[in-house]
Parts: structure tokens; C-alpha cells; sequence
């Protein structure tokens, strides 16, 4: 009995925790999004290489490559999409991009297998064949509007930068597992971003954009020293820290198409990026148990189900983590945001499983491929046939 009560207090000592964690966060992710306007951009406009790693085509992805055509850039642009496979459907997508835009420099790379990490090997080739002087990877589901770049070169090209990366915002969310993705998104993984830029900074990237200035990724020699590792978007971001330069987190959001999945595929995930999160960061992960104030109230009421303080401390806890949500809303925008915010205290409760996932298995399913993640951060390949996740 001691032994439960002890356990009961440290739970909520979490909670306490958390909802102090949830707060900083809150009002650091404000602070972000109040940041100054546009600057102006560079003079003469530098050249500018579009790069989209992707195997495979899905319902919209021939819209999501569309709004890269449609960009208003002043200076040279070029769009090249890689791929291994020369049967890749993506194939069909480029051939009709370029019959609807005669005018831009689209290129089709097809690349080779140098590594683990398939679309680390797509990235080697695709930069090797760019001519611009920055680089913008960005993954298959992104959408852009047409002023994307004269928001961002200027950023990029300001001295000491290395590296600009943007946060992912969830569109056409129309299944249960997408609005927990959504969810995700922009009112948990934004948040802990914003408390790590006003702690200890940013060193890491995001797949949804990578920029980078070309030789700063010709100093890195690319991506040939992470073809194995699952974390090619961190391991870029750090790499470039560890030359002395920035990664800088422009108050831009990007949008994304959200995967119509279902809850058991968005859990899995989920349940991916917190065990490459968790190889990727290092013991600073352990910290982010606490961005899941609801997890630990509902964990609170399980201990101790007839304690009248433990429901209060939920109830209480449900309120707070909805009314900043909804202040945080009228930043980030979120589409559809009146159905999916109910689904908030589960995203907060699965994201707790999850964080315990990454500390009780190593096996990943990614692209519906299943690897073991290694210590180091590394990937082993493993049969295709199913398996515990």
C-alpha cells in the first residue's frame, strides 16, 4: 500500500509536470508565431533546386507536386523527383507535369540503392543532379502556395544559416487515424519543438522541408554518411550544428496531405517516429514524456479510481490542455479543427503508450518495409512478412 502511494504521488508530481511543460510550450509557440514579417529577398535571386525524394504515387499526389509549379520565384528553378524503381508510378505523374507545365525545369532521377535508407540513396542522387545554389528537399505529401520560397530563401540566405526547416500542418484529414496525425502535428510535436528552440535551440530538420545552402552540403560530402540511419532529417540538422551554423524554424507552417488511414495504422506511426526520436535525441527524449498532460491524469484516476482529487486533477487537466488548444488554433489554423479537437486527450493518451513503445521494442514499419532500429541510430532491413510492431 505504501509502495501504490508513492507511485501515486510521483504520477502526480507528472501531471504538475506536465502541465507546466504544456504551458511553456504554449506560450513559446505564440511567441514564434508573433515573430517579425518577411524579409526581403536576395539580389541577384539565387538559383533554386525543388528536390522530392518519393517511391510511389497516391491519390493526390500529382496535386501536391502541381503546387510546386505554380511557385512565383524571381530567380532559375527546377524541379527534380527521384525514385529507384524505373516502373515507379511516380513516373506517369512527372510525364503529366511536365505536359501541363511546358515552361518549367522538371527532371525525372532515377536513383541507386546505396544504403538501408531508400530515400536517404533518393536524396544522394537528387542533389548530385540539382544546379541550384540552395537546396529544398520536401516530402511527397507537401503542398505549397506560390510565394513558399520568396518567404523562405531570404531566411535561408542570412549568414551563419546552415539549414531551414518547417513544421508540418495536417490537410483533408478525413479518417479517424489522419485526425489523430493532424492532431499530432500541430498541438504536441509543434509544441515540443517551440519549448526546444527556446531552451536549448534547434538542432535537428524535418522531412515536410529541408533546406540547405549547396555547399554547406558539399562540406557535409551529402548524405553518403547516413545512408543507414533512419533519422536522415535529423542527422542532417545536427551535422549541419556541428559546423558551427543554424538551423532556423521560420513561423511558417507547411501543409501536408494527410495518409486516409485507420487508428491501428496512425498508432504504428506514431509509434515509428517515437522510437527513431528516441535514437535520434539521446537521453534528452526521456524529457518528452512530459508534453502528455492527459496521459498522466487518466493514469492518476486509474491509481487511485475513488479518489475525488484524482478526477478533479483530470477534469482540470482536460480543461487547460482544450482552452490553450483552441488559443493556439487561431495560430496555426488548423482545417476542420470543430470535428477533430474531441480527439485531443486520445491523442495525448496514445502518444504516452507510444513514448513507453519506444523504450519496449526496436522493430519499425516504414513504407511497408520492416526494419530493426539499432542503437546507433542505424536500420536492418527484415522480412517483409508481418510481424510485432
Amino acid at each position: 500500500m505504501l509502495c501504490w502511494s508513492i507511485l501515486s504521488v510521483l504520477v502526480g508530481a507528472c501531471v504538475a509536470a506536465s502541465l507546466i511543460t504544456l504551458c511553456l510550450s504554449h506560450l513559446a509557440a505564440v511567441h514564434h508565431f508573433k515573430q517579425s514579417a518577411p524579409m526581403p529577398m536576395p539580389t541577384p535571386a539565387p538559383g533554386i533546386s525543388i528536390l522530392k525524394p518519393v517511391e510511389g504515387a497516391g491519390e493526390e499526389t500529382y496535386q501536391a507536386f502541381s503546387s510546386f509549379c505554380k511557385l512565383v520565384y524571381p530567380g532559375r528553378l527546377e524541379l527534380l523527383i527521384g525514385t529507384i524503381r524505373r516502373n515507379d508510378d511516380i513516373t506517369l505523374i512527372v510525364d503529366r507535369l511536365r505536359k501541363d507545365n511546358p515552361d518549367r525545369d522538371i527532371r525525372l532521377v532515377f536513383a541507386e540503392l546505396q544504403g538501408v535508407n531508400r530515400k536517404t540513396s533518393i536524396m544522394e542522387a537528387l542533389w548530385r543532379e540539382a544546379r541550384g545554389e540552395y537546396l529544398f528537399f520536401s516530402d511527397a505529401d507537401v503542398v505549397v502556395d506560390e510565394n513558399y520560397l520568396q518567404y523562405l530563401v531570404p531566411m535561408l540566405a542570412q549568414p551563419g544559416v546552415g539549414c531551414l526547416t518547417c513544421l508540418p500542418r495536417g490537410i483533408r484529414a478525413r479518417t479517424l487515424g489522419a485526425r489523430l496525425i493532424a492532431l499530432h502535428y500541430d498541438f504536441n510535436y509543434l509544441l515540443q519543438w517551440m519549448l526546444a528552440k527556446r531552451t536549448g535551440g534547434i538542432k535537428w530538420a524535418i522531412g515536410h522541408t529541408m533546406a540547405v545552402p549547396r555547399d554547406v552540403l558539399a562540406r557535409l560530402g551529402g548524405f553518403k554518411a547516413w545512408l543507414n540511419h533512419l533519422a536522415d532529417d535529423y542527422e542532417l540538422g545536427y551535422r549541419v550544428v556541428q559546423l558551427g551554423l543554424k538551423v532556423v524554424v521560420p513561423p511558417y507552417l507547411i501543409d501536408c496531405f494527410m495518409p486516409q488511414e485507420n487508428l491501428r495504422a496512425a498508432m504504428m506511426r506514431l509509434q515509428r517516429w517515437k522510437r527513431t526520436m528516441r535514437r535520434a535525441y539521446g537521453a534528452p527524449f526521456f524529457g518528452s514524456c512530459l508534453s502528455y498532460p492527459v496521459f498522466w491524469a487518466l493514469l492518476l484516476v486509474l491509481m487511485q479510481p475513488m479518489g475525488w482529487y484524482s478526477w478533479s486533477i483530470f477534469a482540470t487537466v482536460l480543461a487547460t490542455r482544450g482552452l490553450l488548444a483552441s488559443r493556439l488554433q487561431s495560430y496555426v489554423g488548423l482545417p476542420d479543427w470543430n470535428r477533430a479537437r474531441w480527439l485531443l486527450p486520445l491523442v495525448d493518451i496514445i502518444e504516452g503508450f507510444t513514448f513507453l513503445g519506444a523504450y519496449t521494442g526496436t522493430t519499425i514499419c516504414w513504407a511497408d518495409r520492416r526494419y530493426r532500429l539499432l542503437p546507433d541510430g542505424t536500420l536492418t532491413a527484415l522480412a517483409k512478412n508481418p510481424g510485432k510492431h
